[in-house]
């Protein structure tokens, strides 16, 4: 996600939320706990995007105890829930257990479903019966569609990255279908990526189609160069990049002027466990480009180069303290 794409939440909010989101997945909540989390949560817009953005780029928000994780699902669908409904909910859910909870989200029996998977850290290249190349990240999952009229991808979670071949003697459209809507290739290569209520497209060559789901008279066509959000409603404005592919697809995290809360945020999704930062810390710049097949050097990086320091409060949390 580029700098500026990325809705504005303060990177102190993002930490805050980040160590949230570790204290209530560690197995051992005290009532308190999640009464201050509740509050926290309650208090303001910001804490239920940050919320929703560490959801997003951990990918391990199913892993939540299922009382906390329902009702961190309720909060955020629904901001005004009052705590006794929250409450009940939470109660109810516990007798239920996890698994009806999952089902009742629906998302990850799709994501679990899909025809193709990536696991954490795990990219795949597959190519397709046209003759086309999508290059899936990691924890992305995309379902296949092929008729005799159109060539069409379901991405269910994560980010693509498609290079379309010619569809000789067929010449059917090619479309990405994300929750929020479809995406047509235009003769291109393109990244599709799935995020919190936003679809991110960024266009490598020529250029694709874009249109909302709930806005059909609204299109937008984005050339190479440029990349864009787009909700079910509408279209955000455009931005340049200057890629010649995503950074992922080469091995690589990037980082342009990128708060240290999003980069951590961003390197979690390549890593097991989790890793959070202190909020005093959350607004250290970092530049860069960074090898994803070791995380762990890239930690010992920030810790030589950066006023901070690594911690392990458990074996699968990695804690970023100012030194």
């Amino acid at each position: 996600m580029s700098s500026e794409n990325r809705q504005k939440i303060h990177p102190r909010v993002v930490a805050e939320a980040a160590e949230w989101f570790m204290v209530l997945s560690s197995g051992n909540v005290r009532p308190d706990e999640t009464a201050q989390w509740q509050a926290w949560l309650a208090s303001h817009p910001d804490h239920q995007m940050a919320w929703a953005r560490v959801e997003f780029y951990t990918d391990k928000f199913k892993s939540l105890p299922p009382q906390v994780a329902f009702a961190a699902s309720e909060a955020l669908n629904a901001p005004n829930l009052n705590r006794r409904r929250m409450l009940l909910s939470m109660a109810l859910l516990g007798v239920a257990g996890l698994s009806g909870w999952q089902v009742s989200r629906g998302r990850y029996w799709q994501e679990w479903s899909a025809d193709q998977h990536t696991a954490l850290g795990e990219s795949k290249t597959i190519t397709l019966a046209d003759g086309s190349t999508v290059v899936m990240d990691s924890g992305s999952a995309v379902n296949v569609d092929f008729s005799v009229n159109l060539r069409r991808l379901q991405l269910v979670k994560g980010e693509i990255y498609i290079e379309t071949a010619a569809d000789t003697g067929w010449k059917r459209p090619f479309v990405v279908d994300t929750l929020e809507g479809r995406v047509q290739a235009l003769g291109t290569r393109f990244s599709v990526s799935q995020q919190q209520n936003r679809t991110q497209v960024a266009v490598f060559q020529d250029a694709v189609e874009i249109q909302p789901a709930d806005a059909t008279s609204v299109k937008q066509t984005l050339g190479a160069g440029h990349q864009v959000q787009f909700a079910s409603n509408h279209i955000e404005p455009i931005h340049r990049h200057n890629q010649n592919k995503p950074a992922w697809t080469q091995g690589f995290i990037v980082a342009d002027d990128l708060p240290l809360s999003e980069f951590l945020l961003q390197l979690s999704r390549y890593r097991p466990g989790y890793i959070t930062c202190a909020p005093e810390i959350a607004d250290l710049r970092i530049i860069g480009s960074y090898p994803l097949k070791d995380t762990d050097k890239i930690l010992a990086f920030l810790e030589a180069n950066l006023p901070v320091k690594l911690s392990h409060p458990l074996p699968f949390w990695v804690k970023v303290l100012p030194r």
